[in-house]
């Protein structure tokens, strides 16, 4: 007979699974786009957070009483890990595009802003110490940009300026986005399945529950 006790050991596992299965499914849409996808750091980190949570919150969860003096204790060393991981500075992460395309377009970006430029090997050095910084990722098939120095009002133009260039630059889907897709679908369809093999025992336990 399906119990509470029967049940409870799938919220753990959908806990984790789901948020991470929307990660990849956010990952594959990403680099299934038509056109490069520009997003800031901020946002690129705070997606990869909401994915992995989970695996840390739940095991900690195991170690810390209920009391509110360990919950806010808890809940402080979360925020401090979180502050000291955001992403400092001007940043922003374009995902489904090779490096080199990436660091042509910036320099495009770059020139249209006639702001005066000189190639270096991870990027561009600007004036007054300033400098555009590229690193890519070819396994998720992204390349992040990273402003440092005296940049001004650059955070503000360039982002807008190589969006309008990202926009009529068309790119092809790549095959690790058609992995994380099917990835991602069976990771959120495998916890379905494992509840619908006893949704009528979970019916009839809702059922004796509810008055």
């Amino acid at each position: 007979m399906l119990t509470i006790g029967t049940i409870l050991p799938f919220v753990p596992l959908a806990t984790v699974v789901v948020p991470v299965a929307v990660y990849f499914l956010v990952l594959g849409l990403l680099n299934s786009r038509r056109t490069p996808q520009l997003l800031s750091a901020r946002v690129d980190f705070a997606i990869l957070l909401g994915a992995l949570s989970p695996l840390l919150v739940i095991p900690a969860l195991q170690y810390v009483t209920a009391s509110p003096a360990a919950l806010a204790l808890a809940a402080g060393a979360a925020a401090a890990a979180v502050g000291l991981l955001l992403p400092r500075g001007s940043g922003w992460v374009v995902y489904n595009i090779p490096h080199d395309l990436a660091r042509r377009l910036v320099r495009e970006a770059l020139a249209e802003l006639a702001i005066p430029q000189e190639e270096t090997d991870d990027g561009f050095a600007l004036a007054d110490g300033a400098a555009v910084r590229l690193n890519a990722f070819p396994l998720l098939r992204n390349v992040s940009i990273r402003l440092t120095g005296p940049v001004g009002d650059l955070p503000h133009r360039l982002p807008h300026a190589l969006a309008l260039r990202l926009a009529d630059t068309p790119v092809e889907a790549s095959p690790m986005a058609v992995s994380l897709l099917l990835v991602a679908t069976g990771m959120l369809v495998a916890p379905l399945a494992l509840l619908a093999q006893r949704a009528p025992e979970i019916v009839r336990l809702l059922t004796q529950l509810l008055p």
